[in-house]
Parts: structure tokens; sequence; C-alpha cells
């Protein structure tokens, strides 16, 4: 949402002009084989969600309890750059007591700064006067570039099923073993994630048509999704829209009514199939990917939904639900994801 707007705000238009968004979605045509995903048709809805948000005058708040620990980095070394050297006092002052880090406290502060001064980061280095100075990654890293940028760029992991390379795909998004996700219109489960070497080992899933796949968008905060089903469940039409796309909202519209998510959660769509609409963004979503992969469920996420492979979990699907909303305890790192780091994570 905060890159729409952006985008908008870039539009180029001269002074006194109104900005124009101009949005396109491709959509696939569907037929009596087309999967239950792509038959809601999530790549308009968000579209309208984020236009409709967007003229709302919402955007994506910060997090209140985030530390933004990479970012603290990034300007630890800015400052040390900028100014030759500088004490840890100064540097905690300027940044944490005076700056925007106020939640940093003395004590995490100082972790931060051991974690990016030991010998395998270089990232800094303590004089014997007590000054702190880049050290010799932390040179190569602001002498670079893509110093400038605070923001992660999603990296690219090499797709390997039986040994050969299959192509790349930019992830930055959890995945662990047992997920299935969807590449080169075939869908491929997940066997393990090498993380440092930037390999996921896949064998080919069991038969389905997978859904299209319009590559990895990122986290998707709670209330695009929120008002993406209120985009589904409603009937109004928005003016901003050409007359093909009308077509499709409402064969969007009455697909959601059709397989039954008007009136519940979890749809079965083949004999150890279901979808489960989560109605949540990425981070929850993929915390119940995670959750649902711990049980033996094989899933596939996408905007607010779940969709899930039963033949291979030890109960069902609706038993585990009831353990998670319990607070039973769950190992969601059991089948070792890839962690995601900001940029500057040491």
């Amino acid at each position: 949402m905060a890159a729409l707007r952006q985008r908008l705000g870039r539009s180029g238009r001269r002074q006194g002009q109104a900005a124009v968004l101009r949005q396109y979605t491709i959509e696939t045509p569907l037929d009596s084989q087309s999967n239950c995903v792509d038959q809601l048709r999530l790549g308009l809805i968000r579209a309208i969600a984020m236009i409709e948000l967007l003229l709302e005058k919402w955007c994506e708040p910060p997090s209140p309890k985030a530390l933004h620990l990479s970012t603290l980095v990034h300007q630890v070394l800015s400052v040390i750059a900028e100014q030759g050297g500088a004490p840890a006092s100064r540097l905690y002052r300027t940044l944490c007591q005076e700056g925007p880090f106020r939640q940093v406290h003395t004590k995490l502060f100082q972790g931060v700064l051991r974690a990016i001064g030991r010998p395998e980061a270089q990232l800094i280095e303590q004089a014997s006067d007590g000054l702190l100075l880049l050290g010799p990654t932390g040179e190569r890293l602001v002498e670079h570039y893509s110093f400038y940028a605070v923001f992660q760029t999603p990296e690219e992991f090499s797709l390997v099923a039986d040994g050969k390379k299959l192509g790349t795909l930019p992830v930055n998004n959890i995945l662990a073993s047992g997920m299935l996700l969807i590449f080169a219109g075939q869908r491929w489960e997940i066997l393990d994630v090498h993380n440092l070497d930037k390999v996921i080992l896949v064998k080919p899933a069991t038969a389905g048509v997978p859904p299209r796949f319009n590559g990895d968008l990122g986290i998707i905060h709670d209330k695009v999704v929120e008002k993406m089903f209120q985009v589904s469940g409603e009937d109004f039409q928005p003016v901003y829209m050409d007359k093909v796309a009308l077509e499709l909202l409402a064969e969007a519209r009455r697909n959601f009514v059709r397989q039954g998510f008007n009136t519940t959660p979890i749809v079965a769509t083949g004999e150890d199939s279901q979808v489960l609409a989560t109605g949540c963004g990425t981070v929850k979503t993929t915390t119940l990917a995670l959750a649902s992969g711990a049980a033996g469920f094989q899933v596939t996420q996408h905007d607010g939904f779940l969709a899930v492979e039963t033949r291979n979990a030890t109960q069902p699907l609706h038993q585990t639900l009831k353990q998670i909303a319990k607070g039973d305890e769950i190992e969601l790192f059991a089948h070792s994801p890839n962690p995601i780091f900001d940029k500057f994570h040491s």
C-alpha cells in the first residue's frame, strides 16, 4: 500500500494537475478445470482493495513494537562514517535518547554494537581510546552505492529437483519443507531449504491444477486482506473500473459465494484438499501455514487464504485448528524454514 501511494506521488504530474493512477491486472480465463483460488480472482480483488484504501487515505502504520535494529545498524555506520569515528555514548545519545530509536535501551544497544563488532561481522572496531571506527566489512558497505537504501531486496533462490536446477525464484517470505509452491506452471513440494546456499530442494507435487502464480508480492497488511474480503462479499460497483473489469469482479463474487466463503472459512475442494480463508495478512497467514505444516499438512499461501493438502496429516484440519486456537504448543520451525532478515541484520 505504501509503495502504491509512493508511485502515485511520483506520477510526474505538473504543478496544479491531478495525479492519475492507471491500474492493470492480468486475469486468466476460467473453465471447469480452473483452480479454486483462481476462481476468486485475488489479483483483481487485491487491486480494488488497494485503490479503495487509497481513496480512504489509509496507509500501513509502522509497527509500534518494532525495534528496527537493521535501520539502527545503518545509522550507526552512517554516523561513524560522517564523523570519522564516534564513542558509543555519543551514538546512543544521538540515535536512541534524542533520535528515533527510543525503544532501544542501553543494554540492547550495547548488544547491537557487540554483534556488529564481532570478528565474523567486522562492521565496526574499537580503537585503543574507545572510539568506534568502521571495520573492513563496514568500510566496504558504506562505500558501496547500495548502502544508501535501507530496505532489503528479495534474494534469489535456486530451485533444484533431483539434482537438476529448474531456475531461480525471488523469495521475500518464509518457506519451509512440506509447503507447496508454484513454478513454471507446475506445483512443487519443498523438501528442504538451504538458506546459506540460497537453494530450495523440491519434488513434483501430487496431481492437481495449480493456481496461476504472479510472483511473491511481499508482506500484505491485515487491513488490505480485510478490505479484499469486503470487496468480495459486497455488491458495490467501483466507478473507476471498465466494463470488462466489472464483469470479472461479478464473476469473482459469484464464485466467492458459490464456494461458500461468505458463510464458512473452510471449504473442501477435493477428497484430500481444503481451502482455508484466514482473512489475515501475510504475517498471520504464514504463521498458520508453519503451524499447519508442523501438523503434517501441505500448504500453499495466497492473499488471506491457505490451500491445504490433508493426505499426509495425522488428524483432521479442524482438530489442528482447535489446538492452535487453544494455544497448544506447536513447533513452528520444525521444518527448518528460511529465516528472513532485514538488510543490516548481521
